[in-house]
């Protein structure tokens, strides 16, 4: 189904980046793009690209730090101070010059010399369906219902029948394991037999959790190999973000167009970035819980960073599509919306880029943006020319978000103490920190039960009454105080699924000490420890399965005709 070509190719230039040695002085030194740290006569050099998100290592106080999320640098050493370790620069010394050497890599995926006709629509967020005569495909279909806890929901209607354009595509890409690229309720509306194409990530966490929705048909693809379908027109390859998550993105030929997804990876195949007729990325910002959940600062200081951040990520864009030059710009996977009452600080102050901020920016460069907010089916004929047209039909009509929270909160009361203590101390994770975890209501203010587990050689699980909750958290030095609401915990832990479904959907409030992200601890919760290959424990909670099934029954007590809304074209 999926021959293998071999590996991309690159286009490969050199460059060398001239800095006077006179100029840098013993310990750090900042150029525009580079860290140059000094003892003696020896040198050690680094971008200024933030390894957690892309963003802008800075100095200031005397420390390296970066303003998106606070990531801490130590030149010194070369490590960021949770421990990941940089990349150092390879350069050359000549005449008293630095030369930094820097490559330029563009992939260049082998194509079919034909020009063909192929159709791209927008169903909703970052799912697409891309068909010609020859192939047809789906990425990442979130069609109805809440993602990550009921934390975000979708904010345009989908097409009323969703079900069977998914169910009719000869396979569907799946970029990684946040819900709401792998959605579970919209994939259990498709056939078990479906082709499912998924990155081959070391954890194989988007795999194995297909696997555990019951898909039989699972291709594992390897990075940067390219493979081409049935013998079509359609090559395609799978690249991995550049930062610590597991994330990918969707680089294709068809014909003579070619087509690259970002989705929402950072630092999509570490910058190695190819030509493109068509690119298609996140645009919004917004997709995190970090720093409004973060109660180690003070609420006005959340917002100011949420600005940053939200700024950071448009600057970004500008210069993938500034490298990238694409004739066609497609915004998507960003459109997604906070609707429950409860989530009001994130209805209030976690405001998003809109496409129309790309707009001048796209003008400049003469790339034309493809707004699906205007038109969702894109057209393009053999000469890549394209012709936008809007849906006209009927809409899928869902149950509303407050029916949603009411089925979480009665499918997840129950909390089975054997199992949580189980499901800690056999998660195989040490590094010597304690994780403090208050199950709670909907606002934060009243929990039901405390825990305490310390993540040492012999890990410990304890409850704790509250009196002696506080006493810890003013005694400890080393730990993460998560609240967290108790139906968002259970049916995490009970269906063994990313943490991320609990951190990225709004579903916590934190606090630090010291105020540091521990990426071991969250990538080993969001990636390694999940799916029922690792996590062996299980409940006596006969009631905490997943949802799906109820679903259906709400959503079909009804004939079939009520769940189609009929489109109304505004004037």
């Amino acid at each position: 189904m999926f021959k293998n070509l071999g590996k991309i190719g690159y286009k490969v230039e050199s460059q060398k980046v001239k800095i006077d040695l006179n100029q840098i002085n013993e310990g750090v030194n900042f150029t525009d793009e580079f860290i140059i740290f000094k003892k003696n006569d020896e040198l050690s050099i680094y971008d200024r690209i933030c390894d957690h998100n892309s963003g802008k290592l800075i100095s200031k106080n005397g420390k390296t730090f970066c303003p998106m999320h606070n990531w801490e640098f130590m030149p010194e050493t070369g490590i960021y101070k949770n421990g990941l370790i940089k990349k150092k620069k390879e350069y050359e010394i000549a005449n008293n010059q630095i030369l930094v050497i820097e490559k330029k890599f563009q992939p260049e995926i082998k194509h079919v010399d034909k020009g063909i006709g192929i159709k791209v629509r927008y169903i909703n967020h970052a799912f697409l369906i891309i068909e010609s005569d020859n192939f047809k495909f789906a990425t990442d279909p979130w069609a109805l219902g809440p993602a990550f806890n009921t934390g975000w929901w979708l904010k345009h209607q989908t097409i009323a029948n969703w079900k069977e354009e998914l169910n009719s595509c000869n396979f569907i890409y799946i970029s990684h394991n946040h819900p709401d690229h792998c959605h579970e309720l919209t994939l259990s509306y498709v056939d078990k037999k479906t082709p499912l194409v998924v990155p081959n990530f070391t954890s194989n966490s988007t795999g194995l959790l297909l696997k555990d929705l019951g898909f039989t048909n699972i291709h594992n693809l390897n990075f940067e190999d390219q493979y081409q379908f049935n013998g079509s027109e359609l090559i395609f390859t799978i690249f991995k973000s550049g930062d610590l998550r597991e994330d990918s993105g969707f680089y294709f030929s068809a014909g003579k167009f070619k087509g690259l997804l970002t989705v929402d990876a950072n630092n999509l195949n570490f910058l190695k970035l190819p030509a493109v007729d068509l690119f298609a990325s996140s645009f919004a910002g917004g997709a995190h819980g970090y720093p409004l959940n973060c109660e180690n600062y003070a609420l006005e200081d959340r917002i100011k960073m949420l600005d940053t951040d939200r700024k950071f990520i448009r600057q970004t864009k500008y210069k993938y599509l500034e490298k990238i030059k694409p004739k066609f710009f497609l915004p998507y996977a960003g459109f997604f919306k906070e609707a429950l009452k409860r989530d009001g600080i994130y209805i209030k102050h976690n405001k998003k880029n809109l496409v129309n901020d790309y707009k001048n920016f796209c003008k400049k460069l003469n790339i034309q943006i493809l707004n699906v907010e205007e038109n969702t089916i894109f057209n393009f004929d053999i000469n890549k020319k394209v012709k936008p047209e809007p849906y006209i039909g009927k809409y899928y009509a869902d149950i509303s978000e407050e029916s949603y929270l009411k089925y979480y909160k009665e499918k997840y009361q129950k909390i089975d103490l054997n199992y949580i203590k189980n499901y800690f101390e056999k998660s195989k994770f040490n590094d010597n920190s304690i994780l403090f975890i208050s199950l709670t209501n909907g606002n934060f203010n009243k929990s039901d039960v405390n825990f305490k587990i310390n993540f040492t050689k012999k890990i410990t699980f304890s409850i704790l009454e509250d009196k002696y909750l506080k006493q810890a958290l003013k005694s400890e030095n080393n730990y993460l105080f998560l609240k967290i609401r108790k139906e968002a915990f259970l049916n995490t832990i009970y269906n063994k699924r990313s943490w991320e479904d609990i951190s990225i959907g709004f579903q916590n409030r934190q606090y630090r000490k010291p105020n540091i992200y521990n990426s071991d601890f969250w990538f080993h919760f969001s990636n390694k420890y999940v799916s029922t290959k690792y996590v062996q424990s299980t409940t006596d909670c006969s009631n905490c399965t997943l949802l799906n099934n109820d679903i259906h029954n709400i959503l079909f007590k009804k004939k079939s005709v009520d769940n189609i809304l009929l489109f109304k074209k505004s004037n």
